[in-house]
């Protein structure tokens, strides 16, 4: 094998194409969940303190931020770097069908309780794509790959989440 090749597999080719095309931050698919589910504490990312649940006082009636083009002046540093790595979009759309919190209230309290696990499981899943891609042998890559599909179900369930009333 040529020693400058990428590693292949399908596995890792999978991978890679879902953390291109699915690990990827869409803020126009999402309801600014990290705007909103998110606490902020006043530090040197943060310009004030936000509780969780709370919206973002820069947050605009169209869920988007009212200072983004100057955050950084502003004090709010740490947005401009956060990544929810398609997690925002993933609960907005396939978890919740693309019902938002302001939409339908009644979504909120689980919505913000489901975005943090689910972007911790997308942040796995960057991860693992990353391991896949650069793993040595086929036995890693397809190892790796197996638990990219693992944890891609556990942020894929649509079954009810703690606190719901819905059985979607």
């Amino acid at each position: 094998m040529d020693r400058h090749a990428r590693p292949g597999g399908e596995g890792a080719r999978r991978c890679s194409r879902d953390a291109r095309e699915r690990l990827r931050a869409d803020c126009a698919s999402c309801f600014a969940l990290c705007c909103v589910a998110l606490p902020f504490t006043a530090s040197a990312d943060f310009a004030t303190d936000k509780p969780a649940g709370t919206p973002c006082a820069n947050l605009r009636d169209d869920l988007r931020c009212g200072i983004h083009p100057r955050l950084r002046q502003e004090g709010f540093p740490g947005c401009t770097v956060y990544d929810c790595f398609g997690a925002g979009q993933r609960v907005s759309q396939e978890t919740f069908g693309g019902r938002g919190w302001r939409s339908e209230p009644a979504t909120a309290r689980q919505m913000f309780a489901v975005f943090p696990v689910v972007r911790h499981l997308h942040e796995m899943l960057r991860h693992l794509a990353e391991a896949a891609h650069r793993a040595p042998t086929d036995q890693l890559r397809a190892e790796a790959s197996a638990l990219f599909d693992r944890v891609d179900a556990l942020a894929r369930t649509r079954r009810p989440w703690p606190g719901s009333t819905s059985t979607r």
